[in-house]
């Protein structure tokens, strides 16, 4: 099939006839830096693309681009978001063919045994087609259903494809591949800022102001970047990826609440300015603890984030490969060990500003926490996906200088002292415990300086060459945990 880029219309090949099946809507300008006919290498075959279709599904939407291989296959390359997944149908025996699971027995989390690799269900979804350009294998159009589940194991990447099959007893396609850096594919003809600009009018990020379709007071989002904005005024949730700005949740009465960083502030991190676009505010449904979590971007770096808890500052980045998880539940990643911490339920309660997802008060997921001294892997859950991040902890002098707002120091080590004392009156020995589990190595130099000194008693007060030794050993002890915190406490 191909979709002509002059009239739109859909032409369908059989054989030597062609037959025209209607016209096919316009992709929307999702900025990305793909498009048709730029080329690629994933691993040791080259690609071109031919053709993409864009779906819809209920919190965003996705482009699967059609791409040839130089050995005459072909395969698909996803871009959501920024993510991008290279994948290659599979061939299957008739036996692997019935072990497929039907789709309404998916859910997040669930296994998939594959090639000696047991993947775990990552994202399922039901979509609809809301444009497309160019060749595609298949007949396609608007309302086309495309209903899909991808699964993961590291980088690795398999996508069930049912939109052919029966719901119930159907099998779907089967196409494997691997998540990717686009810089990893060495592309070439790629879009640059300036064409992107010429093909949507404005540069990807510029803000365009237009007004809440519920209240009507004046908004901005962030072109390219973020598509849907809640309404700092009556906290309605506006679509704005389409001409049109559509309302996809109701006006809400929400008290206004005080934030440490407010929205289109500032901060510099790897040499790159972010700006905060969005914020949140989560509570455990017991209401006993509450934190804020705040969506920065750069154009060319994609999106971070800020978390705020008690006096606690972390660096938050999404993961697009998954770590390692061995049979006993531990977390394996770059060589570090995390264990099982928190199990809690998160509950969105405030928002505003923009998001590259739909996002609303009442929002619930399933998150678990792994520690690996103070730094964290958080498995989130929620009805459609899972999404793995990695946190890293700030100083709030640090996060002070990054804003340009000296303010946060002295508040952050006032809730620190705080939430300490809080700590201390729920348990006396939870201080101690505490100062073991999170800080640096934790009780060990302690305990092999008080070893030596306990072995080599007799010799501290020689004053002669062995108590020299004794000396440099203790500071051997100590010197690891020095280093440790000399980064830990300047992260970058």
């Amino acid at each position: 099939m191909a979709v002509c880029g002059s009239c739109r219309s859909t032409l369908l090949k059989h054989g030597e006839a062609v037959e025209r099946l209607g016209e096919m809507a316009s992709v929307f300008e999702d900025y990305s830096p793909l498009q048709l006919g730029a080329t690629g290498r994933f691993h040791t075959r080259s690609f071109t693309l031919l053709g993409r279709i864009q779906l819809r599904y209920d919190a965003g939407y996705w482009s699967e681009w059609y791409a040839t291989f130089d050995d005459g296959t072909f395969g698909w390359l996803s871009d959501a978001s920024g993510q991008y997944a290279v994948t290659t149908q599979r061939a299957l025996e008739d036996t692997e063919t019935a072990a497929l699971p039907s789709f309404d027995s998916l859910s997040p989390g669930v296994p998939f045994e594959f090639d000696g690799k047991r993947y775990l269900a990552s994202d399922i979804r039901t979509a609809q087609c809301v444009g497309g350009e160019g060749e595609l294998p298949f007949r396609v159009g608007d309302g086309w259903q495309a209903r899909v589940a991808d699964f993961r194991y590291e980088d690795h990447f398999i996508t069930l494809d049912y939109a052919d099959a029966d719901p119930q007893h159907g099998k779907p396609a089967l196409y494997s591949g691997e998540s990717v850096e686009l810089a990893e594919l060495a592309c070439q003809g790629l879009r640059d800022e300036a064409e992107i600009r010429e093909s949507a009018g404005r540069y990807r990020g510029d803000l365009a102001a237009f007004t809440c379709p519920s209240c009507g007071a004046s908004l901005d989002c962030p072109v390219g970047v973020a598509d849907y904005v809640i309404c700092g005024s009556c906290h309605a949730g506006v679509d704005c990826s389409a001409p049109q700005a559509t309302l996809f949740s109701k006006k809400r009465t929400l008290e206004a609440i005080d934030t440490a960083l407010p929205l289109g502030a500032s901060a510099t991190f790897d040499g790159a300015k972010y700006t905060v676009l969005g914020l949140m505010r989560c509570r455990t449904p017991d209401g006993e603890s509450s934190w804020d979590e705040y969506l920065l971007h750069n154009l060319e770096r994609g999106f971070l984030w800020q978390v705020h808890s008690e006096g606690r500052w972390e660096r938050v980045e999404v993961l697009n490969h998954w770590p390692m998880i061995s049979q006993s539940g531990q977390v394996l990643d770059d060589g570090k060990t995390y264990r099982e911490s928190e199990h809690y339920v998160s509950e969105v309660i405030y928002v505003a500003g923009a998001f590259n997802w739909r996002v609303q008060v009442g929002d619930k997921t399933s998150i678990t926490d792994f520690a690996w001294r103070d730094f964290k892997m958080t498995r989130e859950i929620s009805a459609d996906e899972i999404v793995w991040s990695r946190a890293r902890p700030l100083t709030g002098s640090k996060v002070a200088q990054r804003f340009g707002m000296p303010a946060l120091a002295a508040a952050g080590a006032a809730a620190s002292r705080r939430a300490t004392q809080s700590k201390r009156s729920r348990s006396d020995l939870e201080p101690a415990r505490e100062g073991f589990t999170t800080a640096g190595f934790g009780p060990w130099p302690w305990i092999g300086t008080g070893v030596m000194v306990f072995v080599n008693f007799g010799k501290l007060f020689e004053f002669d060459g062995s108590t020299v030794l004794v000396i440099v050993g203790i500071l051997a002890l100590w010197a690891p945990e020095w280093i440790w915190r000399a980064f830990h406490d300047e992260p970058r």
